[in-house]
């Protein structure tokens, strides 16, 4: 008997290692197929953020091209059964008949192509993307502002202001304009500005209509500004899918082999997706808070902050939490504003950096105010440097601050005298006093920068 064991005991060794290769060989295939998915889900994911890239620049294209009277241009941007609905004159179809349209609203010449006649200015700037992608990557949906300098050398000279609402579709790997709602806000002479313009009749329509009747009407007739006009969002209310990104993941430890090798390869490849995926996701987030507060949407601002989050405007204080910060966003005015209330607050030019672990974000925006209110107009600028969190997923504010350069009379503008900046509220005190103490215009107030010169490598100098 104890032979027989002493036999049998190489063949159990054997037994035992071939059993150890196959279950080594299946844990392998299933290495190997969860990785697979793992490469298909960061390839869908690139798919998402390159849309957004080239749906914007499809957008700023559309304002070049605009911005010269290459109208057959901004037209070929459209899908061949394209349409355009230009304030409530009506939706135009087909790539000829917007070529059309905006000709005539640009100024230009159907027989003399491209371009403007001489002192024509129609400068047509696309500002503020939020854009969403569909889950499957073939379509697609944004909100635009343009503002627009407007005029004819020696005779007139007007501001512009409106809301775009696109669609978007994919075609042949090509993204192109399927739908554009363009509603105009106002068309305003340069002499008095916004602030001076007078009430419109409901269901307006431009001088263009008369002679060039659209295709079809438009679905809701509105009132431009001084009328206050909140056009739809194609996103839902209090919606933050719009700001999601990847959640922050801890990266696991990896086994020392060809595939763990393989593995680490796309945890990195991942977290550097994500994190520019996040970039994305907080240029929707800041857009989204400038649409809200553009129209005096308090309770929605306040959403986009975590529960811990804070806001500061100029020297007001800091409001901490989505009450307190919803109280200290009604500084500006009445939930929904009243007529004859312009508030716009414009998000351009971000630097954003994300942290290593896709974790938290700081980003600097410029915002160039236009405000209006009791038949004035005011003219404001300033500088946010802000704080981000990603919160399972869903970027939020974790401190908003703004700091104002300037604020001054529409008429005299930023040369005349200017105004102060508002010290903290008696009626609705914030929760902590300014963090810091300064002066706008005429005194240089240096905001601190969040990151270093992106070429030395070196700190800053604030002063």
């Amino acid at each position: 008997m104890t032979s027989l064991r002493n036999a049998q005991l190489p063949l159990l060794a054997l037994l035992l290692a071939i059993a150890a290769s196959s279950n080594a060989a299946q844990s392998d295939a299933s290495r190997l197929t969860a990785l697979q998915a793992r490469v298909k889900a960061i390839d869908a994911e690139t798919a998402q953020v390159e849309a957004v890239v080239q749906i914007q620049r499809l957008g700023r294209a559309f304002g070049y091209y605009t911005d010269k009277g290459y109208f057959g241009e901004a037209a070929d941007l459209f899908t061949e059964g394209g349409t355009f609905q230009w304030g409530n004159d009506g939706i135009y179809k087909g790539k000829a008949r917007i070529r059309e349209l905006l000709t005539r609203h640009g100024g230009g010449s159907m027989k003399e192509a491209p371009g403007l006649p001489f002192g024509r200015l129609n400068l047509r700037m696309q500002l503020q993307p939020m854009v969403t992608v569909a889950a499957d990557g073939m379509t697609a949906s944004a909100r635009w502002r343009e503002w627009g300098l407007l005029g004819q050398y020696r005779k007139a000279a007007y501001w512009g202001d409106a809301i775009i609402e696109d669609r978007y579709v994919k075609e042949g790997g090509v993204w192109k304009i399927t739908a554009r709602q363009y509603y105009l806000n106002f068309e305003a002479p340069y002499q008095g500005g916004w602030a001076a313009v007078k009430p419109g009749a409901a269901g307006w329509t431009s001088d263009v209509v008369k002679s060039f009747p659209p295709d079809a009407p438009t679905a809701t007739a509105y009132r431009q500004f001084p009328a206050v006009f909140v056009a739809p969002y194609h996103y839902a209310d209090g919606d933050l899918v719009a700001v999601r990104s990847r959640p922050p993941v801890s990266v696991p430890k990896r086994p020392d082999d060809a595939l763990g090798k393989l593995e680490s390869l796309a945890d990195a490849k991942e977290l550097a997706l994500g994190r520019a995926h996040s970039v994305r996701a907080i240029e929707n987030l800041q857009a989204m808070y400038g649409y809200y507060i553009d129209k005096g949407q308090w309770k929605k601002a306040a959403t986009l902050f975590s529960k811990s989050g804070s806001y500061e405007f100029g020297q007001s204080g800091v409001y901490i939490g989505n009450a307190s910060i919803e109280r200290g966003l009604s500084l500006m005015g009445p939930a929904g504003l009243e007529d004859g209330q312009l508030n716009n607050y414009v998000m351009v030019q971000p630097i954003i950096h994300i942290s290593a672990d896709n974790r938290t974000a700081k980003a600097r925006w410029r915002s160039d105010v236009l405000l209006a209110r009791g038949g004035k107009g005011r003219w404001g600028g300033g500088v946010y440097e802000n704080e981000y969190v990603n919160d399972k997923g869903t970027w939020k504010f974790s401190q908003l601050h703004y700091y104002v350069t300037f604020w001054g009379d529409y008429d005299q503008g930023w040369a005349g005298k200017p105004f102060p900046v508002d010290p903290p509220s008696t009626s609705v005190p914030p929760d902590k006093p300014p963090s810091v103490v300064y002066e706008s215009f005429p005194r240089l107030q240096v905001v601190p920068y969040h990151y270093m010169n992106p070429v030395s490598g070196k700190p800053n100098t604030v002063e």
